[in-house]
């Protein structure tokens, strides 16, 4: 057995019922409401104008009945060998939660790696935030040539270049889509929101077959499951198949979005929106080829330094996906699902490890979870004070007795 337990419960099999069956109804009245937020910053109010309130409407999407349906099918052995290779590759795999979901949209058939962790949404959320108003437009209670004029109260740092710009300039609802989907622009969002507002979004999400209340949020800590984002994926594949107006528009953002995490091999393009929030580190892609197919990562590096170790993680398990896409439901039935899960360590059980930045976020979250101060965790834990500085310290990074942690040496611009 794995000495992470990898193949702890090897095969969970669910067969979808009704995949290609036909779609219902639901309505999805969309009303003014008094909040709004983006993904990155967790709550705020604001003041809605009565004018920019949209009236109600329906939109339909697909449903599916799940049953339980035995036996499983087996995924090929060199997928197992090279998976569990990555695995050990990464010691990320032995500290943070890491979930992968896969789906063939031919089949449906679907391969979930950790599926039950649910994750801070982060800026993914935007994506199917962008589909919303898209279907909105599409069913003629939404104009994307719209002018809205950026004021201070929109202004939001962290992610886009909308917070750039002089207050008073005028910007079109599909020129804010593109900055939404393309830079994950929080100003643009938060202009959204306010025009589009969250009650129509979770009905919405809703009428896509998303069943946890907390995927359906844009405030509040939104959430979301490995689940939730193949029934996100699959609603924007649909939407990008229709050829209806707005189809190439949304293909065009997400296949021009920033910071490409998830690869798709030759001769495939990769429509995409990636998501990255105190740690919560995500892309969420559908990838078009020979073989279409759906493809999520989600994490929770916690206080992990990313860098270009993060991104080829993510590299390497959408090669490996991307190899054996097609082998993946060969044989199989439509509608299987293969489960893997394992355990990943606890805090309190991490040894340090030597490589520095494993060092940093090892330390850290010991710092903030077990040990009042950086003292007490050398003597509890046998380990040289000095070394530990000395090897933050080339990292850029010292300890502030303040917020018990290793901090930046020197401030840098957040990304």
């Amino acid at each position: 057995m794995h000495r992470r337990k990898f193949l702890l419960a090897v095969m969970v099999v669910l067969l979808f019922c009704g995949c290609n069956g036909g779609s219902e109804t639901v309505p999805a009245a969309v009303s003014v409401t008094k909040t709004a937020s983006v993904a990155e910053e967790i709550t705020e109010t604001v003041t809605v104008p009565e004018t920019s309130a949209v009236t109600e409407t329906e939109l339909s999407a697909s449903s599916a009945v799940t049953e339980i349906s035995e036996p499983s099918y087996e995924l090929p052995e060199g997928f197992y060998s090279e998976l569990e290779e990555i695995i050990n590759k990464y010691p990320h795999f032995d500290y943070y939660d890491i979930s992968l979901a896969y789906e063939d949209i031919a089949t449906g058939t679907i391969f979930m790696l950790n599926p039950d962790k649910h994750y801070f949404s982060a800026s993914v959320m935007k994506a199917p935030y962008m589909l919303y108003i898209y279907r909105m437009a599409l069913a003629g209670k939404a104009d994307t040539e719209q002018k809205l004029t950026y004021s201070e109260k929109y202004k939001r740092e962290g992610t886009g270049t909308l917070q750039y710009e002089e207050f008073g300039t005028e910007w079109t609802v599909e020129e804010l889509i593109g900055l939404c989907l393309e830079e994950s622009d929080n100003s643009a969002f938060a202009m959204l929101r306010e025009l589009y507002p969250e009650d129509g979004y979770k009905k919405f999400m809703t009428s896509l077959g998303i069943t946890h209340e907390e995927d359906s949020k844009a405030s509040g800590q939104p959430q979301i499951c490995c689940e939730s984002a193949l029934i996100i994926s699959n609603g924007i594949y649909d939407f990008i198949n229709e050829n209806n107006p707005y189809s190439e528009k949304l293909k065009y953002h997400l296949t021009h979005s920033r910071n490409a995490m998830i690869l798709g091999g030759e001769n495939t393009e990769v429509v995409r929106k990636y998501g990255w929030y105190g740690g919560y580190f995500h892309d969420m892609a559908v990838i078009l080829g020979e073989n279409d197919y759906c493809l999520t990562i989600l994490t929770n590096l916690d206080m992990l330094e990313i860098g270009t170790r993060e991104y080829r993680l993510f590299g390497e398990l959408s090669e490996l996906i991307s190899k054996y896409s097609g082998e993946l439901t060969a044989g199989t039935a439509a509608g299987n699902r293969s489960v893997i899960t394992y355990d990943r360590q606890e805090v309190k059980d991490m040894a340090l490890p030597k490589d520095p930045y494993m060092l940093l976020s090892v330390v850290n979250m010991k710092l903030r979870d077990i040990y009042p101060d950086l003292e007490e965790l050398c003597s509890d834990m046998d380990a040289d004070k000095n070394s530990i500085s000395e090897a933050m310290a080339k990292l850029g990074y010292h300890y502030s007795a303040e917020e018990n942690q290793f901090v930046p040496t020197e401030t840098t611009d957040e990304n």
